[in-house]
């Protein structure tokens, strides 16, 4: 009955003793951490290598990981070198406790610990004075630690919250800053360095104490090999390498898209996004270099997305992120700006698709003078008949003015809208000045547009966030996404003529166009010059490029092609060099077409095809030639038709009237519309190609003269002294009506016979005059 009354006194003591830790467990509950607040967040690249962190609202660099997140070799490590029973015991060792105790009593210090990884944690989450009753307390919370969580998740406390030295806790902050790597990726001599850190994180911090940090990590080594954990060979190896960290700096590229996309998840803890990051390093370097030799003021963002997923490769959202004198805190791939000529391709593509023009459709280049709206080329002056692609090749401004009319503006404005990249329009209406910049755009949707040259016309999000990867699944959930713009016809056609701008005047010298990939690419110039755009667009990467002043004050005179298409060349020059072009598709096909017409050669007789271009054509279709000022809409003709019958005298061939009927024979001739006249050859003007009347037949004979300018003469060349201007007195004859006088595309006077003109710049000169009958007289001359 002893042995009986002795079990019951153990069993009391073992139920008091529990009831009393489940009082105290009660009445002082672990302080398990916010993990909701806790942790900084930290964006990385598509490699997993940092881009930008931001420290916790105490200031510290703590990243969130999970026990799968972490190098088997750091886990054998730590557990092989602080408590390899750690997942036998129940929070404390008895063995390690009683060892340490020993040794302080025979050696008078502390000559090991004899805490377990779980007393670790409990001494982080409650920290106590280094007492026996700091050391019971410890104890205690142990024992809570144990009962309230799993074996993992007391592990991924210590992982996450283990001091490296001043305001790095947790081993993937120690991992990146140090090592420049995610704690997924360490080698078995930085595993074992990590390990050890956290017993004197700053008398071992490696950075500064390199052979401290040394013989500690070593110690590590040894006892994985004592363990047997690991083998000799992995030891030795991994005690030859020296320890290389980097200095404690808060790594900053990708600057400005890190801060965005922080701020849109300011849940999210750690961020990976699809930079590439030796890409991103490459750009920030030479958009650095190539805004310094420009005023101090001036900024630059570029975008690189891969075509094939929409995912954006480099982000360089400012010249310099950490330069104020140039805004470099704002972030200008978002920022709102007029974008100038660049979205000309996008009316050029959907026009095809309209079936108003194919490649090589006539338009007009020629002043408006029966419009409220005239607008003038950069070039100055003007080219009279153009081909579409020439009008975009040279970016002119009239024919795609033409354009927009016929198709639309507000179309054009809706079909935008509609794939996502919508403009931002002054007072809300949409007019014809959004084509020549008069609305507002950004960066990123300007390199999301131009992306659809290369996907079929098919326009996609950009996609910033690793989670839509280009793999397969990635990729269909990114076609999910996708919208049309135009058909793949018109996108080639648009990428192909693209092909034809010119090189960058101040990049010609020194530069094969055949050492670059095949690259469609456009640039703008903005009113008063106040932003220069360049994107273009290969088979593999959509880049785009602006410069300018963030404040959106004016630049010096400087055009899209000069300033800003150098930088496009170099960016593309250090990531593309491959030589492969977008294909063909099968329905578009090269024919030959005829102007005035417009149609297929083969439609035409040759007598009517005063010229013949080579042109491309989608799916069959070659409409005729756009009537110029065609209003969409309007109940006038859409399109021009040439050809012109009339009644002519079978002896004299000259026309005659009604009265004269009954002698006269049917002919047809083929006409330019009437704005070109000025520019055509002779031979193939009105008054030429349609015979005078037959003055045997009473009529009212209609004027087939041109106006006629007196006071210089076509093709006149003066030479005046240096710095004297030249002072001409004109006057045209014959005119109906209000004048329209043009200089160079610039309007100079719009009402009176006689005009005049003061030069005092050497150059060519064109000068332009139209009455409000439309008959027009045009010379060239030039001073020297």
């Amino acid at each position: 009955m002893v042995w009986l009354k002795g079990f019951c006194c153990l069993l009391l003591i073992a139920l008091l003793t529990v009831a009393g830790l489940l009082v105290a467990d009660h009445l002082s509950p672990l302080k398990l951490p916010n993990q909701s607040e806790d942790f900084a967040s930290i964006v990385l690249d598509r490699e997993g290598e940092p881009l930008r962190s931001f420290a916790d609202k105490k200031g510290v660099w703590r990243y969130e990981i999970s026990v799968d997140d972490v190098s088997p070799r750091y886990i054998d490590a730590l557990i092989g070198y602080e408590d390899q029973y750690f997942y036998q015991h129940f929070g404390v060792n008895p063995f390690s406790l009683g060892r340490a105790a020993l040794q302080f009593v025979q050696e008078g210090r502390v000559v090991s610990g004899g805490s377990t990884l779980t007393m670790q944690v409990a001494r982080i989450l409650h920290p106590h004075s280094r007492t026996v009753t700091g050391k019971l307390n410890q104890i205690f919370r142990a024992f809570q630690l144990e009962w309230h969580l799993s074996k993992t998740e007391i592990m991924e406390l210590y992982l996450n919250y283990a001091p490296f030295g001043g305001t790095l806790e947790g081993v993937q902050a120690a991992s990146l800053q140090y090592l420049h790597k995610p704690v997924s990726s360490l080698r078995y001599s930085e595993a074992a360095l990590l390990a050890v850190l956290p017993q004197a994180p700053s008398r071992l911090r490696p950075d500064r104490h390199p052979k401290r940090a040394e013989s500690a990590r070593n110690k590590v080594l040894e006892r994985m090999l004592l363990q047997e954990r690991w083998d000799e060979l992995t030891v030795t190896t991994a005690k030859e390498e020296q320890i290389a960290v980097w200095p404690l700096e808060t790594p900053s590229d990708a600057p400005l898209l890190s801060r965005r996309l922080h701020r849109e998840l300011p849940t999210q803890r750690v961020i990976k996004t699809t930079i590439d990051l030796n890409i991103q390093t490459q750009f920030q370097e030479s958009i650095q270099a190539y805004v310094s030799n420009l005023p101090e003021q001036i900024s630059a963002s570029v975008i690189l997305v891969d075509n094939r997923s929409s995912e954006v490769l480099s982000y360089v959202g400012s010249a310099d992120f950490y330069d104020d004198r140039r805004a470099g805190h704002v972030d200008m791939t978002t920022a709102v700006r007029s974008p100038g000529s660049t979205l000309k391709p996008f009316l050029f593509g959907l026009a095809i698709d309209a079936n108003l023009i194919h490649s090589e459709s006539l338009l007009a280049d020629v002043p408006r003078v029966q419009s409220h709206y005239r607008p003038g080329n950069f070039s100055q002056g003007f080219s009279g008949p153009v081909s579409a692609s020439q009008a975009l090749v040279r970016s002119l401004n009239l024919p795609f003015v033409q354009l927009i009319e016929a198709y639309g503006s507000q179309n054009f404005v809706n079909k935008l809208h509609h794939v996502g990249v919508g403009l931002k329009i002054p007072q809300g209406g949409a007019n014809p000045t959004v084509i020549l910049g008069g609305a507002g755009f950004s960066l990123e949707k300007l390199v999301t547009a131009y992306s659809a040259f290369a996907n079929e016309g098919y326009v996609r999000p950009l996609q910033y966030l690793s989670d839509a990867r280009s793999d397969l699944t990635g990729l269909l959930k990114s076609k999910d996404k996708r919208r049309r713009l135009l058909t793949p016809e018109s996108a080639w056609i648009t990428w192909n003529v693209l092909q034809d701008v010119p090189l960058p005047l101040n990049m010609r010298y020194g530069l094969s166009r055949e050492s670059l990939p095949p690259i469609g690419w456009k640039t703008g110039t903005s009113w008063d010059y106040r932003d220069v755009w360049a994107v273009g667009v290969s088979k593999d990467y959509t880049l785009g490029v602006w410069l300018g002043r963030p404040d959106g004050k004016p630049m010096e005179k400087t055009m899209g092609s000069l300033l800003a298409g150098p930088l496009l060349f170099n960016l593309f020059g250090q990531i593309d060099r491959s030589n492969v072009e977008l294909p063909q598709p099968v329905n578009v096909e090269e024919q030959s077409i005829c102007w005035p017409d417009g149609r297929r050669a083969s439609l035409i007789k040759d007598s009517h095809c005063h010229i013949r271009r080579s042109a491309y054509i989608s799916k069959g279709s070659a409409p005729r030639t756009l009537m110029p000022g065609y209003q969409w809409g309007s109940d006038q003709a859409l399109f021009f038709k040439p050809d012109l019958a009339y009644q002519a005298s079978p002896e004299s061939g000259l026309r005659v009237s009604m009265s004269c009927l009954d002698k006269a024979v049917l002919k047809t001739t083929y006409l330019w519309p009437d704005v070109f006249d000025t520019w055509l050859r002779p031979d193939r003007r009105k008054y030429n190609l349609l015979p005078a009347f037959d003055p045997i037949c009473t009529t009212i004979q209609q004027s087939k003269a041109q106006l006629r300018v007196t006071g210089v003469n076509h093709g006149q060349v003066y030479h005046v002294l240096k710095e004297k201007p030249l002072t001409l007195r004109l006057k045209v004859e014959g005119p109906t009506g209000k004048i329209f006088w043009y200089l160079n595309g610039d309007l100079q006077d719009e009402y009176t016979a006689e005009i005049s003109l003061t030069l005092n710049q050497r150059r060519d000169y064109e000068l332009f005059v139209q009455d409000k009958s439309g008959r027009t007289a045009r010379l060239e001359f030039k001073l020297l």
